[in-house]
């Protein structure tokens, strides 16, 4: 990723730049100044694949945002996302893009 590519969880993961920057010629490692923000992160990139996630605290620190959550998925055309109904309730039945209530 030394050429600049797209680093899909926001960066955290890339080891060139932070302190202690070691690399032995595919594997690199570094201390990054942020302890916590993110805890855990993790992206894969392979070809036409890719893949991020990581667990940020940072994102929860007032109780309102603890019951922010979705999530997605596509295949093909067919696109399902399950999101939390206390949170995101300004859409709660629509069919066929006419919403119900």
């Amino acid at each position: 990723m030394g050429n600049g590519a797209y680093v899909p969880a926001g960066g955290a993961t890339r080891a060139s730049g932070t302190q202690w920057f070691t690399k032995c010629l595919i594997v690199g490692c570094g201390c990054h100044k942020d302890l916590c923000s993110p805890a855990l992160a993790a992206d894969v990139r392979c070809c036409c694949f890719e893949m991020g996630m990581s667990v940020d605290p940072d994102r929860c620190r007032a109780t309102d945002q603890l019951c922010i959550a979705r999530a997605g998925v596509k295949v093909a055309p067919a696109v399902v996302e399950v999101s939390n109904p206390l949170w995101d309730n300004h859409e709660l039945i629509v069919v066929c893009e006419k919403q119900v209530c």
